[in-house]
């Protein structure tokens, strides 16, 4: 985007007055203290810098006034000097974080509109939205790439897009950390001087910057500078050289006033009294201007008052529920690894494994083989769509978590989506793969038998699926790969195919009743020679196993148990449900 293009965008006039007051917040990680009772206000209608060395807070600062971060902070945090409940604030306030994660698969308008979908109102019409997503690509310079997807994007075009999605919908408290960051300074001065124009419509907007060039500087109307969790100073631009100097920091001519007070900031050790005369003067001021300002200032450990009921989403969860629907069925069907590679490996490993075990089902002679082929048919079916999933929904994990944060949606509408979403392709790849290897095999030509064998199949990818999904929420990518098939060994030890149960020593026997390998090795093989199946053929002069009987005692396995296995593996994708809405529940309580 040159510099002689301009971009005229309609921004909406906010009416009511936002000023945001924080007072005496503190928050530890660990041993180390990264805020120490830090206070300070945010005026509508300003735009304030927030500067600082590195590790200095000041990201920890934005996550907590944001709302991100809420677990061990102490402090009060109001706006127009009232408590606000936590889901109204989240509605008021934007945060954008330095690095976004964002869904590779979808493109700069496609991530927008979804965007516009989950955080506007009904009411909105789409020519409405349109506008809006039209707006934004043409203010943040998007144009060229606006129909490319997010894992097509630079870095520049990454942060711009990150925020593009707060924009969406016209806040009137907007946060961002370090928004600059891999932008080239025209496209950093566009995006600051944007900003400016959205805090002179009326919207409280604070923003990191990291060592800003004189001309980004003069942007600005207030600075806010953060020393070892603590405020240095807080105040105008324009005040903040004459107040360095009033403590002996004189400001060479023509140096930028930003790498001035950094500089001060970070050899604070060799002029430890005068700075710490800033904070005296810059507590004494803020805490001043809290007490004259402030009535209902009262002290309490509360971040923020206690949640209310009130509408905390701009639009129901049924319509939630449609646009994470198509969205997430959109990214799995871009999606090689979950769609094209998926699809083509049953399809292809269905080919393979009813050459090699081509017609030994109505066999008697030839009965070990087609019991290793059914067992070879479930490790296939749980690998294939376990480890698929596995490697690609820790990915979508940190997507969702900054999404629910910024409270586009519940968790009950993503879990219900992705469930939703996910499931045909599942049910696609396993019956293709079954119907090819169950035909080729020359199991029993009979429709209940195949229904039967097609079930016991489709529970098990199912089951497969959600153990995949489980995985993939709990653990971080480097370790699920690792962990799901790891876990998957011991029930498949205990199916009961490479050792019999009565083989077993006492204290391992009731493990088989927890192996869900042996409820879809037990019904495959109740499909395959039980329901009252007499006989099989027999190529050669004898067949031992020409019983079904015979075999089912070889097994060990007790007949018309199939309803018995259907119930077992049931039991097992229930709990996996629960256990992935559990997981979803903890990840977030994790990043509070």
């Amino acid at each position: 985007m040159s510099s002689e293009e301009t971009v005229e965008v309609v921004i909406p006039l906010v009416k009511t007055i936002t000023n945001l007051t924080f007072r005496n917040l503190s928050y530890s990680a660990g041993q180390k203290q990264l805020l120490r009772n830090i206070s300070g206000t945010l005026k509508s209608g300003r735009l304030t810098a927030i500067l600082g060395p590195s590790g200095a807070g000041k990201s920890t600062l934005l996550n907590i006034l944001s709302g991100f971060k809420t677990q061990g902070v102490s402090g009060r945090i109001l706006i127009n000097n009232e408590a606000v409940d936590c889901h109204k604030y989240r509605q008021l306030v934007a945060y954008t974080e330095q690095d976004v994660p964002l869904l590779q698969n979808l493109t700069v308008r496609e991530t927008l509109h979804y965007v516009a979908d989950l955080k506007l109102s009904k009411n909105v019409s789409y020519i409405h939205k349109m506008k809006i997503v039209n707006d934004i690509v043409a203010l943040l310079g998007l144009q060229k790439c606006s129909h490319s997807q997010a894992k097509t994007l630079s870095g520049g075009e990454r942060k711009r897009l990150s925020i593009g999605l707060e924009l969406v919908s016209n806040p009137k408290i907007m946060f961002f950390d370090e928004p600059t960051s891999g932008l080239d300074s025209v496209a950093s001065y566009q995006v600051i001087s944007y900003m400016r124009d959205l805090a002179r419509q009326g919207r409280c907007v604070a923003t990191v910057v990291h060592q800003p060039s004189s001309e980004l500087l003069e942007l600005f109307d207030d600075v806010y500078v953060v020393v070892d969790g603590r405020c240095m100073y807080q105040g105008s631009l324009d005040d903040l050289i004459p107040t360095l100097e009033e403590v002996g920091f004189t400001c060479p001519p023509y140096y930028n006033r930003a790498d001035f007070v950094l500089k001060i900031a970070s050899q604070r050790t060799d002029d430890m009294d005068s700075v710490e005369k800033l904070i005296a003067r810059a507590d004494t001021a803020i805490n001043g201007y809290l007490e004259n300002g402030s009535t209902h200032l009262e002290e309490c450990n509360n971040l923020m008052a206690e949640s209310r009921a009130s509408a905390q989403y701009p639009i129901a969860w049924w319509r939630q529920f449609v646009v994470l629907v198509r969205r997430t069925a959109l990214c799995t069907l871009r999606n090689i690894t979950l769609t094209r590679f998926r699809l083509l490996g049953h399809l292809l490993f269905g080919l393979t494994i009813g050459s090699v075990f081509y017609d030994v089902g109505d066999d008697g002679a030839k009965v070990l083989s087609n019991v290793s082929c059914l067992i070879l048919f479930l490790m296939f079916i749980v690998f294939a769509n376990a480890m698929t999933v596995v490697l690609t929904f820790p990915l979508e994990m940190a997507v969702f978590v900054r999404e629910h944060k910024s409270n586009y949606y519940p968790v009950s509408a993503y879990y219900c989506s992705k469930l939703v979403a996910d499931f045909p392709l599942m049910l696609a790849g396993v019956s293709c793969f079954q119907l090819i290897v169950y035909y080729l095999t020359g199991q029993p030509n009979e429709t209940d038998r195949v229904v039967a064998f097609w079930g016991i199949c489709v529970l098990f990818g199912w089951l497969a699926q959600m153990y995949g999904m489980v995985a993939g929420s709990v653990f971080p990518l480097d370790v699920s790969p690792f962990v799901v098939p790891a876990s998957i060994i011991p029930a498949v030890m205990f199916s009961g195919f490479f050792i019999r149960y009565s083989e077993l020593l006492a204290a391992f026997r009731p493990l088989t009743y927890v192996s869900y390998f042996r409820y879809g090795f037990e019904g495959l093989a109740q499909v395959a020679y039980g329901f009252n199946r007499t006989q099989l053929g027999c190529s050669e002069m004898f067949c031992y196993y020409r019983k079904t009987s015979k075999v089912m005692e070889m097994l060990q396995m007790e007949p018309n148990r199939y309803w018995y296995d259907v119930a077992g593996l049931s039991v097992w994708v229930a709990v996996l449900h629960v256990l992935l809405y559990v997981s979803l529940k903890v990840r977030l309580r994790r990043n509070r």
